[in-house]
C-alpha cells in the first residue's frame, strides 16, 4: 500500500471515531439541564437603619498658605551705640513703651553736655544782642539732636505683642537699619495663601471663607481683608490675606488651607455607619424586596454630618442598616 493510500485510510478512520463518539454522547442517558442556585438567606434585620439621600454638595478647591500675625514689628536702633543690655527674650509677653534694649549712652550724653552749654551761652548772647536769631536756631537744633539721641540709647516695644525673634546680644553693634527684636500680635492673625490666576476672579473683599489649620485641629472662618493686585510671573498666582479670629492652639507660621467654593454637584450620600470594610471591599446592608442583602459599594470624600460619598451601588432612596457603634 502507498504511502498516499495508508494517509487516505487513517482520515477515514478518524472520521468515523469522531461521528460514533458524537452519537454516544447524544444518545446518553445523563444529561445537563441548565438551572438556577438556590437563593442564599436574606440577613437578619439590622436594629438601627438609615438611607441613602441624593444631596447637592459644594465643589471646593483648596489653596495652601501661611498663618501670620497682622501686627509684626522690627525693632531697630536709630543711632550707632554698643548693645549694653537685651531686657526680653523670645516668647516675653510685651507692653507698648517696656523696655527692650539698652545702647550705650557715653557718647551722647557728652554730646548733650555740649549742645546744652553752646545753647545756654547763645541764649544769654541773643539776650545781650550779642547773637543773632540763626545763631540761636542752629545752638537749639543741636542741643535737641543731643537730647533725642540720649533718648535713643533706650528702645521700648512699640506694642503690645510677644517678642518672636531676638538677633543682638550684649556687646554687639548696634547700626540704624539693623533688627534687633521682632515684636508681633499673636491675637491678630491672618492667612496668606496663594490663588491660582483662574480662581482669583471668584475672592472678594470682606467674603467669608473657612480656613483649615491641620496642626490645630481646627476650621476658623476668615473674612478676606487684602487681595494683592498682581501675581507671582512664576507661579501665576495672587497673594490674598484672609484675616482669622483668634483660637487656641493657632500660632504665627502654621500651615493652612484656604477653602473657596466653586459651584456645586449632585452625589449620593450615606451614614458612615452604614458602610462596612472587608479588606478593602466595601459594602453596605440594604432592604430589598427578598429582604436584607450585601451589596458592594465604592465610596468617595467624607462629607459633613458623619456621611460618605458613594460613587457606585446605590442611587439614592435605598434604606440601609447601621453598624452598632
Amino acid at each position: 500500500m502507498t504511502s498516499t493510500r495508508r494517509r487516505v485510510v487513517g482520515w477515514g478512520l478518524g472520521v468515523l471515531v469522531s461521528a460514533a463518539l458524537v452519537a454516544y454522547v447524544a444518545g446518553g442517558r445523563t444529561r445537563v439541564h441548565p438551572g438556577r442556585a438556590p437563593e442564599p438567606a436574606s440577613l437578619p434585620a439590622p436594629a438601627h437603619t438609615g438611607a441613602a439621600e441624593r444631596v447637592t454638595v459644594p465643589i471646593v478647591e483648596e489653596a495652601v498658605g501661611t498663618v501670620r500675625s497682622v501686627r509684626e514689628v522690627i525693632v531697630a536702633a536709630q543711632v550707632t551705640a554698643r548693645v549694653v543690655a537685651v531686657r526680653a527674650k523670645v516668647g516675653d509677653r510685651v507692653t507698648m513703651g517696656s523696655p527692650l534694649v539698652v545702647l550705650d549712652d557715653g557718647d551722647f550724653v557728652a554730646r548733650f553736655a555740649r549742645a546744652k552749654a553752646q545753647y545756654d551761652r547763645v541764649k544769654g548772647f541773643l539776650a545781650h544782642q550779642a547773637a543773632t536769631a540763626e545763631q540761636m536756631e542752629a545752638a537749639e537744633a543741636e542741643y535737641q539732636q543731643a537730647k533725642a539721641g540720649i533718648e535713643h540709647t533706650r528702645i521700648a516695644a512699640p506694642v503690645d505683642g510677644v517678642v518672636a525673634e531676638r538677633h543682638v546680644e550684649p556687646g554687639d553693634l548696634a547700626v540704624p537699619g539693623r533688627p534687633l527684636l521682632s515684636v508681633l500680635d499673636p491675637a491678630a492673625l491672618r492667612l496668606e495663601a496663594q490663588i491660582r490666576e483662574g480662581l482669583i476672579a471668584r475672592i472678594t473683599p470682606g467674603a467669608t471663607l473657612d480656613v483649615v489649620v491641620p496642626a490645630a485641629g481646627t476650621t476658623l472662618r476668615g473674612m478676606v481683608a487684602e487681595i494683592l493686585p498682581s501675581a507671582d510671573p512664576r507661579s501665576r498666582t495672587f497673594e490674598v490675606r484672609i484675616n482669622l479670629e483668634p483660637e487656641a492652639g493657632v500660632y504665627p507660621g502654621m500651615f493652612g488651607r484656604l477653602r473657596l467654593p466653586v459651584g456645586t454637584r449632585e452625589v449620593v450620600q450615606v451614614p458612615a455607619a452604614a458602610v462596612e470594610h472587608v479588606g478593602q471591599l466595601e459594602t453596605v446592608v440594604l432592604r430589598t424586596d427578598d429582604g436584607w442583602r450585601r451589596r458592594l459599594v465604592t465610596t468617595g470624600a467624607a462629607l459633613s454630618g458623619d456621611a460618605l460619598e458613594v460613587l457606585s451601588g446605590l442611587s439614592g432612596g435605598e434604606t440601609l442598616g447601621l453598624r452598632d457603634e
